[in-house]
């Protein structure tokens, strides 16, 4: 009997089935991601998500799902702010339980979350911030060029091409806009040159005023914006005021948009910057579109934009990796089937290579404001 009983152990958990991962079932995968549906990035965040990851899995539920299972998100209004981004991700892990976290932005925010993901092996995906901290974590891919790729992009382009000797900063006073510092003053460094000038904006100041003028006097050729949206259309309106006109403004990150250097109206006329993402409303691209069409079908009042449009992307990367890693799906799968993509061909980017760098934009394009939009001035750059 004794003998027995162990046998019998065995062939009753034989016929148990292993532990699903968390946030996976056999009907539903759930994703979650705190953002700013608030604050100073609120169209943003709104955006990337709602307009963004939703619409694309709007898609692929109508179409089945992946391998059956249908996906859900849940997001959660951190405003910008790092306390409730660290607090809004213990709950989606631990009470609401998701399989992965998707499309988080700002790099202050995202940065005070890695420490627990990674403590809890929980993929971050994707997540809308350049802070090179990020780099080559196991549980991270990145979502947009990291900080020191974009800088270097830049300072090549303007120095090598366009011949320019004198620049300057007008930075966010937090992890984004000193990340982008360091990798400007690194990057002018291996041309020989040095920032003629570098001033801070605190968080939550729009009033430039005396940065601008401190700018004015050390005579950039260019003025690198490395902002939130309204203290950098605070600069472009208070330039145009003074009558500053011999610089060169450049925008940096995600402050590349239209409808953010919009709010500075005429004064955005003539900024220049690094663009990641096609032109929403008008590329000819298939995989934009697309895009356009999936708008139109699932949000037809909401307007094309850069931002739904790189929500859009992570989904559709996250939708690749799911299917790839098969009907079994972990975490662990996941992470080895994404950097095993080599070449996905989205119609959106260039041909993507992920590996196991985990990033997923290493090209941009060139662009000038021109009547409210940006121009192409380049082909697609290369930061290698």
């Amino acid at each position: 009997m004794r003998v027995l009983l162990p046998l019998l152990a065995l062939a009753v958990l034989a016929g148990v089935p292993a532990r699903a991962e968390q946030g996976v079932t056999d009907v539903e995968i759930l994703l979650g991601g705190s953002n700013s549906l608030s604050g100073p990035l609120a169209f943003t965040g709104e955006q990337m998500t709602k307009f963004g990851v939703d619409l694309y899995l709007k898609v692929v539920n109508d179409a089945g799902g992946i391998h059956g299972r249908k996906v859900r998100t849940k997001w959660y209004d951190d405003g910008y702010r790092l306390l409730e981004a660290q607090a809004n991700t213990k709950k989606l892990v631990e009470q609401e339980r998701v399989f992965a976290i998707i499309a988080p932005q700002g790099t202050t925010p995202v940065v005070a979350t890695l420490k627990y993901l990674e403590e809890n092996k929980v993929p971050l995906l994707f997540p809308y911030q350049g802070s090179t901290v990020t780099r080559g974590r196991r549980w991270v891919f990145q979502g947009m060029m990291l900080s020191d790729r974009m800088s270097k992009m830049m300072i090549d382009y303007l120095v090598s091409q366009r011949k320019y000797k004198k620049f300057a900063a007008l930075y966010q006073d937090d992890a984004y806009g000193q990340s982008f510092r360091t990798s400007l003053a690194k990057d002018l460094a291996r041309h020989g040159l040095k920032m003629v000038a570098a001033e801070p904006v605190k968080p939550g100041d729009t009033d430039v005023r005396a940065q601008v003028a401190k700018l004015q006097g050390a005579k950039p050729e260019v003025t690198f914006l490395v902002l939130v949206p309204g203290p950098a259309a605070q600069a472009l309106r208070e330039r145009q005021k003074i009558g500053w006109t011999e610089t060169l403004m450049v925008s940096a990150g995600p402050l590349t948009d239209e409808r953010y250097l919009g709010l500075a109206r005429d004064a955005a006329e003539g900024v220049e910057g690094l663009s990641l993402w096609p032109d929403p409303l008008t590329s000819d691209l298939p995989g934009v579109r697309l895009y356009r069409e999936h708008m139109q079908k699932y949000f037809p009042q909401n307007e094309p934009n850069r931002y739904s449009l790189s929500g859009y992307f992570a989904a559709r990367l996250f939708t690749e990796g799911a299917e790839r890693a098969g009907k079994t799906l972990t975490r662990a799968g996941l992470i080895t089937a994404l950097e095993r993509i080599r070449g996905f061909e989205s119609g959106i980017l260039p041909p993507l290579t992920i590996g196991p760098g985990h990033e997923t934009q290493k090209q941009g394009f060139w662009v000038r404001v021109e009547q409210g939009r940006f121009k192409q001035l380049t082909d697609w750059l290369k930061s290698e």
